[in-house]
């Protein structure tokens, strides 16, 4: 197995200062760099700048699809109108899912400390049970709505029925029809 990268040990604020530098020079530079972590006491050479650089541009543009996709999953599920059945929240949820799934694999891979990575893994499984709770609720209230709905829809045409005159047993067969009761 290769050393690990350099970058990897500087400071967390040096190292986010890095990435904001990447991420606005479009990951070039790294020289340049390369020299400004020099010009801050650390010794990082071009190489492993420029490795990390590409490992992070990687995550980054997969990140930024990730982005698109949402947004676009989102406009497409907003222009069908109320989204009563949940769609969004559902395609939301798995994507999330999908997020963490990515961060547990990330945070097995990386080279920490097991106690720090337990208890982010324990964020990461809150997490997805704060998702679960949050789409069966909605799945609840979908259905709760759903029988409101066919409630108030039979006893309007209770309602209409009675008064053309349509007899008792005919109108309550159509009410079970509506309502799905066997």
């Amino acid at each position: 197995m290769p050393p690990r990268n350099k970058v990897f040990e500087l400071p967390q604020d040096v190292r986010e200062q890095l990435n904001e530098r990447l991420v606005s020079s479009g990951f070039q530079g790294y020289e340049a760099l390369a020299g400004w972590l020099s010009e801050r006491g650390y010794n990082v050479s071009k190489s492993s700048v420029h490795r990390y650089g590409q490992d992070l541009q990687e995550e980054f543009e997969e990140a930024m699809g990730d982005v698109r996709k949402t947004t676009e999953l989102a406009r497409a599920m907003s222009s069908e109108g109320e989204d009563e059945s949940g769609h969004l929240i559902d395609a939301t949820a798995r994507i999330l899912q999908d997020q963490l799934l990515r961060i547990s694999i990330a945070m097995r891979k990386a080279e920490e400390d097991p106690a720090k990575a337990a208890k982010q893994l324990g964020s990461v499984t809150k997490a997805l049970a704060d998702i679960g709770r949050v789409s069966l609720s909605q799945k609840k209230w979908a259905k709760e709505l759903r029988v409101e709905v066919a409630k108030e829809a039979a006893e309007k045409a209770e309602t209409s029925m009675a008064t053309q005159g349509m007899s008792r047993d005919a109108i309550d067969a159509i009410k079970r029809d509506i309502l799905g009761i066997a």
